[in-house]
């Protein structure tokens, strides 16, 4: 077993390398968005109090997009570690390397996603 999840592990390594560098990028936006949710700003006029608001809400939306993320590419990290990924989590099937490069933290294949 050891064996076969080295071999799905030198297949993916392309990949692994592209999701490590997404996930890298990710902390750091979500680092940023997070302090600039919670920055104060002193707004003198009912207008730019109401942009604000604005802003943080698409802000707050942005960072839990991001967090979501986040989550599946640490997943997709894991799965390739234990030698899971690439198969799908609903029937079992291998998922197409070219829909694991278009969204490399897939857990489904396009069969099983269109059924959801």
């Amino acid at each position: 077993m050891a064996t076969a999840a080295r071999t799905l592990h030198h297949k993916y390594s392309t990949l692994e390398k592209q999701l490590a560098s997404q996930r890298n990028e990710l902390r750091s936006s979500i680092d940023r968005h997070r302090m600039e949710v919670v920055t104060d700003r002193d707004l003198d006029d009912e207008t730019a109090a109401a942009v604000e608001n604005v802003y943080r809400d698409m802000l707050v939306a942005t960072l839990e997009r991001e967090r979501r993320t986040l989550k599946e590419i640490e997943s997709a990290l894991i799965r390739m570690e234990m030698g899971e990924y690439g198969t799908c989590d609903s029937c079992g099937s291998v998922i197409p390397k070219v829909r694991l490069d278009a969204l490399p933290w897939a857990r489904l294949c396009v069969h099983c996603a269109e059924g959801d």
